[in-house]
């Protein structure tokens, strides 16, 4: 059993943390809880719980194991606290989503813990935090911005909390971050793809990728999709949800549910769905391989995309661009961009900052025929024989 050992008369339990294992014996009123098979079972559930919290950052070990002399000491020197523990103190305030939790985690633990040195935190100065970032290995600039906002935040705490009069993180500057363009497919590669999808793959599969063309979802949407949330006759469905990294979310990437109307080819792709999963199970879409719902990883990871995309001889995209292609096809089209931003979950400020030169571009002689053709229309013509001044 994980994490669990049998022993002669008792059962002992390790897991790991602040970086080193632990191993604790399983008492009862005082009492070694013997071995046996009720009590392994206990056991393994008891530790599994304590990974949880630890990755929760509630764990607390004094409270678990009370009768053990292994709890770490104090979590100050001479009244100062201790960086691993403002860090911990930090993260376990966090209110966050479950992904997003789990990432801030790896960070705090397998590089802050690792290159800041557990010293009380009224002796760091601005050139720990700058050589510790010195050594970080960032595949980005926008990586490396994402650790000092972190730090930054851990140092910021101690600050409110008085425990220290600046910030060592001042004067570190953001590197520069190169922003990605939109690159969504064309509709003539469009039609290729999905006529490749159908003829290579299973229906579910090019049902999924057509939805998505056509709906612009985000993928962590249009997984957690539900049939409850869709009304072919109206032409709609309502988006309140995600599912990020396999963890269901209550709500979508900017806390607001919206609903979405469908055009025609939206709603032929989920009519065919419907003799897959509809009455079968909550979600649309499910992974025709497993037939459970697809995982977020699948979808972006999955194998059928490069494939597809290298048979066709078209450069390599990942599947997000779906949703770019969506709304580009729109505006290129002339939707008003305000409608577009809230199909597509977006603040209009953001929809003009990720589409602006399809905004700018396309639209340009559309948008100046329309003000000609008002200008016309309230501005009376001058008469031709209207006499010039001397």
């Amino acid at each position: 059993m994980k994490g669990v050992e049998a022993r002669a008369r008792s059962i002992r339990v390790f897991f790991w943390y602040q970086n080193r294992q632990c191993k604790e014996v399983l008492y009862v009123d005082g009492v070694y809880l013997s071995p046996t098979p009720a009590n392994l079972l206990y056991a393994t559930r008891f530790v599994a719980g304590i990974d949880k919290k630890i990755r929760n950052g509630t764990f607390d070990y004094g409270a678990t194991f009370p009768e053990s002399k292994k709890v770490p000491k104090s979590t100050s020197l001479n009244g100062d606290e201790l960086f691993v523990d403002l860090i911990d103190r930090w993260f376990s305030l966090l209110d966050l989503k479950p992904s997003t939790r789990q990432q801030y985690r790896r960070h705090k633990d397998l590089f802050w813990k690792v290159h800041l040195p557990n010293k009380p935190i009224k002796q760091f100065v601005h050139s720990d935090i700058k050589k510790a970032l010195q050594q970080g290995k960032w595949k980005s600039n926008k990586s490396r911005n994402n650790q000092l906002s972190l730090i930054r935040g851990v140092f910021q705490l101690a600050v409110l909390d008085k425990q220290i009069s600046h910030n060592p993180c001042e004067g570190l500057l953001y590197a520069t971050v190169q922003t990605k363009k939109p690159d969504p497919f064309s509709q003539a590669e469009v039609q290729l793809i999905l006529n490749s999808l159908a003829e290579q793959y299973d229906a579910p599969i090019f049902n999924f990728v057509q939805f998505q063309f056509y709906t612009g979802l985000r993928t962590s949407e249009a997984i957690a999709l539900e049939w409850s949330c869709v009304d072919l006759l109206r032409k709609e469905i309502l988006v309140d949800r995600a599912n990020v990294y396999g963890e269901e979310q209550g709500s979508t990437k900017t806390m607001v549910a919206r609903k979405v109307r469908l055009n025609s080819e939206a709603v032929i792709a989920l009519e065919r769905q419907k003799a897959f999963t509809f009455g079968e199970c909550d979600k649309v879409f499910n992974d025709p391989r497993t037939e459970a719902p697809w995982k977020y990883h699948d979808i972006t990871d999955s194998a059928h995309w490069p494939i597809t995309l290298k048979r066709l001889g078209l450069r390599h995209r990942r599947p997000y661009n779906t949703r770019h292609t969506y709304a580009t096809l729109a505006l290129m089209a002339g939707v008003n961009p305000a409608y577009m931003a809230r199909q597509m979950g977006h603040s209009l400020e953001v929809f003009f900052k990720v589409y602006a030169d399809w905004i700018d571009g396309e639209g340009d002689e559309r948008e100046i025929a329309k003000l000609e053709n008002a200008i016309k229309k309230t501005i009376p013509v001058l008469s031709q024989s209207a006499k010039k001044k001397p």
